[in-house]
């Protein structure tokens, strides 16, 4: 299973994002964009993910599902 981000769940801010300090594994973080509302997305890094689902366990806004 991987991560898998539901946008409109997600406040999207680094600072505030529990998720990427939680991932043992450093496949999660913010990155800036203008294009989105929020400024910013959180990405996942694939090829690092070992799908242990910490991501989803700390969302803060349980905007991390496991698929």
């Amino acid at each position: 299973m991987q991560p898998f981000i539901i946008k409109r769940r997600c406040p999207a801010q680094d600072t505030l994002c529990k998720a990427i300090p939680a991932c043992p594994r450093e496949a999660i973080r913010y990155v800036a964009d203008e294009h989105e509302p929020l400024g910013g997305v959180i990405v996942f890094d694939y090829d690092k993910c070992d799908g242990c689902g910490q991501c989803a366990q700390e969302c803060c806004g349980s905007a991390i599902e496991m698929r």
